[in-house]
This record gives C-alpha cells, sequence and structure tokens, in this order.
C-alpha cells in the first residue's frame, strides 16, 4: 500500500461511520485533490474502501481487514444481504425489509440468509414486540432492549414472578422510610424532603444484591409507575422544584415516593354496595333482600 493510501485508509477506519470529501480534503491538506481520487480508487480496488450514500452525500467508509475476512468467499448476494443486515445494528432487520431494500427474489435471500447462517456471520433473533417475525443481524451484536423486553422478559415471555418481587422490595424500602419510626401511626409534615427517589432506591437494591440484573434507573421508574397505579404509593415533587417564574430550575424534577397507607375503607369490597349495606345481615339467596331484588345493586350498576 503507497504511503497516500495507508493515510487515507487510516483516517478512514479512525472514523467508522464515514467521511466525506470535505472532511477527506481537511485531512490530507498536502495532497491535491487529483491524488486524493487516485487514491481513493486504489482502496476501492483493493475492497478496504466502500461507497455509501447519505442524503445527497457521498460517504466514504475504511473496510478493516476483519471485516475483509469475513466477506471472503461471499457471493455478491451474499455481500449484499450482509451490508444491510449490518447496517440494522441492535435493531436486528425482518425478512420482508430485507426484499424491499435488496430487491432479490424471496429465494435468493433464503439462500442467502442460511449460508450466512452456516458461516456464522449472522443470527435470528425473536423480538417481544412482534413475536411472529424473524429479525437478523450480526452474529457477535447484542439485541437491544426493545427486541428482548429488557430484564422483564425472559426467553421472550414476561417474567412477572421477578418483576412482582422486585416491585415489593421497592415498596418496603418506601414504606420504611415514609413513616417517623418513632410513631408508625403519625406522617411527616408536607414538607418533609426525606422521602426517597428512583436513584437511592437503585443504590438499595444494587447495595442489597437484590438481584444480579443489571437495573437502570429507568427501569427502576417503570415498577414505581406501576407501584403508583396500584395504589401503594405516589409520587412528591422537593420542594425546591415546585417554584415557579423566571427563576424556576427548568432541571427535570427528582420526584420523591411515598407510601400510602391501605385501610378498611380503601378495600375494593367497598366499592361494591354489599361493602357498606345497611342490611347486609339480613341479604341471603331467599327473602326480602336478595341480590336479585337488590336496589342498590340497580343503581350502583347504572351508574
Amino acid at each position: 500500500m503507497e504511503e497516500l493510501d495507508n493515510k487515507i485508509y487510516t483516517l478512514l477506519l479512525q472514523n467508522p461511520n464515514g467521511v466525506d470529501n470535505d472532511v477527506l480534503s481537511e485531512g490530507l491538506r498536502d495532497c491535491t485533490q487529483e491524488e486524493i481520487v487516485n487514491g481513493v480508487n486504489r482502496l476501492l480496488q483493493a475492497n478496504l474502501l466502500e461507497l455509501m450514500q447519505v442524503g445527497n452525500k457521498i460517504m466514504y467508509r475504511g473496510v478493516s481487514t476483519n471485516e475483509l475476512e469475513r466477506m471472503a468467499g461471499l457471493t455478491s448476494d451474499e455481500k449484499l444481504v450482509y451490508k444491510h443486515i449490518e447496517n440494522s445494528r441492535n435493531e436486528g432487520i425482518w425478512v420482508r425489509t430485507l426484499k424491499q431494500k435488496t430487491n432479490l427474489l424471496q429465494s435468493v435471500i433464503n439462500r442467502c440468509l442460511k449460508g450466512l447462517e452456516q458461516k456464522a456471520l449472522i443470527k435470528s433473533v425473536k423480538s417481544v414486540k412482534h413475536p411472529t417475525r424473524k429479525l437478523y443481524m450480526l452474529i457477535d451484536v447484542t439485541p437491544s432492549s426493545d427486541i428482548t423486553g429488557g430484564p422483564w422478559y425472559t426467553d421472550q415471555e414476561m417474567d412477572t414472578d421477578f418483576i412482582d418481587q422486585l416491585a415489593n422490595q421497592c415498596y418496603q424500602f418506601i414504606y420504611m422510610h415514609s413513616f417517623p419510626r418513632h410513631n408508625q401511626q403519625s406522617v411527616y409534615s408536607a414538607h418533609h424532603t426525606g422521602y426517597p427517589t428512583s436513584s437511592q432506591i437503585k443504590r438499595y437494591i444494587v447495595d442489597n444484591r437484590i438481584t444480579s440484573v443489571d437495573l437502570s434507573t429507568e427501569h427502576i421508574e417503570e415498577l414505581l409507575t406501576m407501584l403508583v397505579y396500584d395504589g401503594k404509593i405516589e409520587k412528591v415533587a422537593p420542594a425546591f422544584n415546585v417554584a415557579i417564574g423566571a427563576g424556576a430550575s427548568r432541571q427535570k424534577p427528582d420526584w420523591m415516593y411515598r407510601a400510602l397507607r391501605l385501610t378498611a375503607k380503601d378495600s375494593a369490597f367497598t366499592d361494591i354496595p354489599c361493602g357498606r349495606c345497611p342490611v347486609f345481615d339480613r341479604c341471603g339467596d331467599t327473602g326480602p333482600v336478595t341480590p336479585a331484588k337488590c336496589e342498590y345493586f340497580q343503581k350502583w350498576l347504572t351508574y
């Protein structure tokens, strides 16, 4: 490889997403445009460079020696399919999308996919969003959480036991910090700022090794949102984030979470007339008071 070709190749490898003519000229100021064009053509002939079109721009991308070894022995159709699979990165690509992008016959695509899988260059994965679709990506790429479902899924199945256990641990930690320790029946003042945040709850889970699964703060917030909807906790904004006006902070508020006490009146049984019926003790299958004749039920059902 000539010295100029080596300079161009090194510059391209330093920019894996590709460079355009302006970046190439800027990085090779001591070379004329004609010399650069000749060097690019030599690299193209050696398969060490490939052209890409991004919008209205032509981009140059260097092909590493490892990539060359992987591509060796592939047919032109297999190379085309491989490139589109590579470009899909960790999102994967569907067979129908491959057909639209390559304009190849379905039988040709199937043959290419089978050959690439046999050469251990690609793999197929299933998506939790589209269970019937088979997505293809490079063999060494880790699927995105949108495909695997993140920590809440195991083998494309939602792990409800894991979710419930972890949500319960979050709730127990919040409950411990929601009421004064010296008197669990009392409550903190409205200005109390000692309720736990999502980042503190995450630290509690990590420090106590409650799970070996790597969880982000966003994952913890998903559990907390579930607990909010279940009526077990509520979100509390810190006092310094309640301010309004020109001097108010535009930073995302670090919400705190406070446990709610479930009392007898919060029972689901009180949602139906039976829970508060004044003649509940006289109600039965027969007699003057029965569920079939209940006027409270009729009002409740038509509400």
